[in-house]
């Protein structure tokens, strides 16, 4: 009886035993497997500061996934994907045509290559494919990608998955980048030429630095503040205006858009700075025009703006 026993255990584990090898084989392949893919996050975005003013150098990251190190080198060849900003569009914006995504034009970068090799004697399983963007002229409120995808490899499977990129030029330059949202604390004094009489107080606001050129940026006039994330065109041209820093430090305030401006003031009222916090001010002294209560009125603006960190 008790032999019986015995081959019944046996005949209930042994299956048991052989199921636990057969996944322990499989979870083992999966370790090892080798596949080629590109660096992204979920959306396949993957953003790349460049710098306004210049030629700049960002790169494109190609992996080979498995817990072993390729033992032979790995030619990958990529390609344009002409769909894939198209389809970015349409499945986070549907029919808003007024956020969507543009393909960067093939004049404002290069590509001297589509290939680039996995090393099997490099210390890490990734390779890099260079692209020089021109920046020059983007606009900070639209979204440029270059779409990308693997069209094959020399070894090896691609991963179905994770194939494509859209990379996605961000611009910046020392005073704001658009890698994050750029603060500068705005203080001073707010005088409203009103006809019943002027109007004078003190003003605390926090400003958005946009970047526009190597040595221009923009940001709102007065106490005027917007959203990143739902700005609009018009709300942008009814208040943005642009600030130039000279080689001499001082700053030409311009209007951006269709807002009525005027600077005052010459260059010891426009200026900028370096605190001894090491922060970027911006001296400024102009004046706008808006509409208060229905009526036309000048605001003069004498502030100081400092970067927030």
């Amino acid at each position: 009886m008790k032999t019986n026993k015995l081959y019944i255990l046996a005949a209930l584990v042994l299956p048991l035993l052989m199921t636990s090898c057969d996944e322990n084989e499989q979870f083992r392949g999966e370790l090892y497997k080798k596949v080629i893919y590109l660096l992204s996050t979920d959306d396949y975005t993957f953003e790349s500061e460049h710098e306004l003013g210049e030629e700049t150098t960002g790169y494109v990251t190609v992996y080979c996934g498995g817990t072993q190190h390729i033992d032979h080198d790995v030619t990958v060849t990529l390609e344009p994907d002409p769909d894939a900003v198209g389809d970015y569009n349409y499945m986070y914006f549907d029919l808003d045509e007024s956020r969507y995504a543009h393909t960067l034009d093939a004049s404002r970068y290069t590509i001297e290559s589509y290939q680039t090799v996995l090393r099997a004697d490099g210390e890490d399983n990734y390779a890099l494919l260079p692209i020089k963007i021109r920046p020059d002229g983007l606009s900070p409120d639209s979204t440029y990608f270059i779409p990308l995808r693997i069209k094959s490899v020399s070894d090896y499977e691609i991963n179905s998955d994770k194939q494509k990129v859209l990379y996605q030029i961000v611009l910046r330059n020392q005073y704001a980048t658009m890698a994050t949202t750029t603060y500068y604390q705005v203080t001073g004094v707010e005088n409203r030429h009103l006809a019943a009489g002027d109007v004078a107080g003190g003003i605390s606001v926090t400003r958005i630095f946009a970047p526009l050129s190597k040595n221009q940026v923009r940001c709102f006039a007065g106490t005027n503040t917007y959203n990143p994330s739902n700005v609009t065109k018009a709300e942008i041209d009814k208040y943005a205006m642009t600030l130039t820093i000279n080689a001499d430090n001082s700053i030409t305030i311009t209007p951006f858009g269709s807002l009525e401006l005027e600077m005052l003031g010459g260059e010891a009222d426009n200026y900028f700075e370096v605190d001894s916090r090491g922060r970027f001010v911006f001296n400024l002294h102009y004046r706008y025009k808006d509409t208060i209560a229905g009526e036309s009125a000048w605001i003069e603006m004498t502030e100081s703006c400092v970067q927030r960190r």
